[in-house]
């Protein structure tokens, strides 16, 4: 697909291109930010070889019936992955959603290892006949739950649009025949995908996603619930940070305590907030039953 002979993009303020190196880049910069909250450790990220992962290869993505562009496979091959253990509880990126280790097309006896479903349907879904985007789009992320969290780069212009399965926002944006024209089934917006991600952090800065660590992986529980633009704020005022913009959820006021006690976000100390976490979730069985993904 050549830039020069589409319109300018109605989703996005200015023009977007693709650069491998800046995708690599993006995604690092937002892994290593997640490795200094108290639910990810530094040592779950793994970087690319200089030659790229060998194990991702045309051959390798077609014996699961995988077709993908040179350039496609190439990103693949250098993208970093979060490891995540088949059959345990991955390290979560946002509430529901988990980075794809493309890695996983290699390993074999995948299905023997009888892992859950959501953690590898996506790779399924993949392969030719049940992937419905085009082929020179790679997924990113996927979800557990209905909503399925799909995070989709298009490696023509360097941008990710999110995929929400039970809706999607936008009136069709694209005319007829437009090889972007697939977006119009997304939900979300189009973003570069450093400014994507870039929101992403925020969220994070801003407590609206609270990561909490667990002795195997992890979980993300929802914290500042910002009001939509047409909401107005019933809260009752009592809380500790009232706000017309949004509420706290109502069972993470401890959550909120213990990152705050431990200096976040200026002055974080992560160990200990860590070991904080996992000694507040101990003792509430409950709770921890809830945000737990077995």
């Amino acid at each position: 697909m050549a830039d020069s002979v589409l319109s300018p993009d109605p989703r996005l303020r200015q023009p977007a291109h693709y650069s491998r190196q800046e995708v690599v880049s993006a995604l690092s910069d937002f892994y290593n930010f997640l490795a200094t909250l108290p639910h990810i450790h530094s040592s779950a990220i793994n970087h690319a070889p200089p030659g790229g992962w060998p194990e991702i290869t045309r051959e390798s993505l077609a014996k699961r019936d995988i077709h993908k562009p040179a350039e496609a496979i190439e990103l693949l091959r250098h993208l970093p992955y979060i490891r995540g253990e088949v059959g345990e509880r991955f390290n979560w990126i946002a509430p529901e959603c988990f980075a794809c280790d493309w890695r996983l097309v290699s390993r074999p006896g995948l299905r023997e290892l009888r892992p859950p479903l959501y953690t590898t349907s996506w790779l399924h879904r993949n392969s030719r006949g049940k992937w419905q985007w085009p082929e020179w789009v790679v997924q990113l992320a996927a979800g557990r739950d209905r909503e399925e969290w799909v995070l989709l780069l298009d490696t023509t212009d360097g941008t990710v649009t999110r995929y929400y399965s039970m809706y999607y926002v936008y009136e069709p944006t694209y005319p007829e025949g437009d090889p972007r024209s697939w977006r119009d089934w997304c939900c979300d917006e189009t973003l570069p995908i450093r400014e994507f991600l870039d929101r992403w952090r925020q969220k994070y800065i801003c407590m609206e996603w609270l990561g909490i660590p667990n002795k195997k992986l992890s979980a993300i529980r929802t914290g500042w619930m910002p009001f939509d633009e047409e909401e107005g704020d019933d809260s009752d005022g009592e809380d500790d940070d009232p706000s017309p913009n949004g509420k706290w959820a109502d069972d993470t006021s401890d959550l909120v305590r213990i990152y705050r006690e431990h200096g976040w976000p200026h002055n974080f100390k992560r160990d200990e907030c860590r070991r904080a976490l996992l000694v507040w979730k101990r003792a509430r069985p409950d709770y921890v039953r809830n945000i737990d993904y077995d």
